[in-house]
């Protein structure tokens, strides 16, 4: 397949006055909160009713879990201001006799709800195998779950080029304490594929690896395939022919610190059409201010295909209430000066 140069360019930050005081409005209410949660938090240590809770719902058998997300997108620019509910999630799991385990989630504020329906089995500690509807093993920022994000939504590249849950099979061999190789045989999304549609995922991953007195995890990936299976996420609606993906990631945690970064780059070769590619890359810094404070910085590149490369800026502010809310606040800046809108979003998480 050729390859096409991505054009160079100078990156322009465009900074609009009215896009950085919605972004510190958000960040106030945020501070706000904190300034009202944080007594509270440093006279009680403990946290007595979330603990019973999970006492109560956590077994080796069954796993009960719950995750509410809301949002909202500021309106900027002459947009118009949005909230949604982004999640309303259940999950169960456990483990079963035999080294069978199950594993269900649905998300109520989605179509279709059920979200995995996975069956696994594990014969020693350095094999599982998993069937069913699950996250396909390819990129760090999708297999984390929603709750676990940096960021309130996921990078440009990964929500564009990276194959999602999908109905296969797959098998994780692990060396050690650090090392594992997972293949999975995926056809798609779809709960009844009648098509051709097929992809074929290797990852090969370190995991929590001792670094000059921190941790760092990282990880190198392919994916093979034809139809929807391999680029149902790049085209959304139909998509006949062939693709390949190449990704690497890495993340790194030293103290406070937080370093990542993702690369990913699509080859497509759809029928009757020339062929295409599309890439793109981000890379995070984090740094924790104080407990339960966070601030991120993220460059978000993104270049799909037959256009030109995007780059953003990300900037961000977590806050944990407690162990189970978390607030967020986001400021997307587009940095080519190309016209493309601002983007102020806060969200408000729950999970147990």
């Amino acid at each position: 397949m050729a390859l096409r140069r991505e054009r160079a360019g100078r990156a322009q930050v465009t900074v609009s006055g009215g896009s950085a005081a919605a972004f510190l409005g958000a960040v106030a209410g945020v501070v706000s909160l904190v300034a009202c949660a944080t007594p509270a938090r440093a006279q009680e240590q403990d946290e007595p009713a979330l603990a019973a809770l999970r006492e109560a719902v956590t077994h080796p058998w069954l796993t009960l879990g719950a995750l509410l997300v809301t949002n909202v997108d500021v309106g900027l620019e002459d947009a118009p201001t949005s909230a949604s509910i982004r999640a309303a999630r259940l999950r169960l799991g456990g483990t079963l006799d035999g080294g069978f385990s199950y594993f269900l989630q649905t998300n109520f504020a989605s179509t279709p709800a059920l979200l995995d329906a996975r069956i696994g089995w594990s014969p020693s500690q350095a094999l599982t195998v998993y069937a069913g509807r699950f996250k396909a093993p390819y990129s760090r920022e999708l297999l984390a779950y929603l709750g676990d994000l940096d960021f309130i939504v996921r990078s440009r590249v990964v929500d564009a080029l990276v194959p999602f849950r999908q109905i296969g099979l797959q098998a994780t061999g692990r060396v050690g304490d650090h090392a594992a190789l997972t293949v999975g045989g995926f056809t798609g999304g779809e709960n009844q594929t009648r098509n051709e549609s097929l992809v074929g995922v290797a990852r090969l991953e370190g995991v929590a690896i001792p670094v000059g007195g921190g941790e760092i995890s990282l990880a190198g990936q392919a994916a093979v395939g034809r139809d929807g299976a391999i680029a149902g996420r790049t085209y959304p609606t139909s998509f006949e022919g062939e693709g390949v993906l190449l990704g690497a990631d890495a993340r790194f945690e030293l103290g406070r610190l937080l370093l990542a970064g993702e690369y990913h780059r699509a080859d497509w070769d759809p029928l009757g059409a020339a062929e295409t590619d599309s890439d793109g890359w981000f890379a995070t810094a984090g740094w924790t201010v104080l407990p339960g404070h966070q601030a991120l910085a993220r460059w978000d590149r993104y270049r799909a295909p037959d256009a030109e490369t995007s780059d953003y800026l990300v900037v961000g502010y977590n806050f944990w209430a407690s162990s189970a809310v978390q607030l967020l606040a986001n400021w997307w800046a587009p940095l080519d000066g190309g016209g493309e809108p601002h983007r102020v979003l806060a969200s408000l998480e729950l999970r147990f």
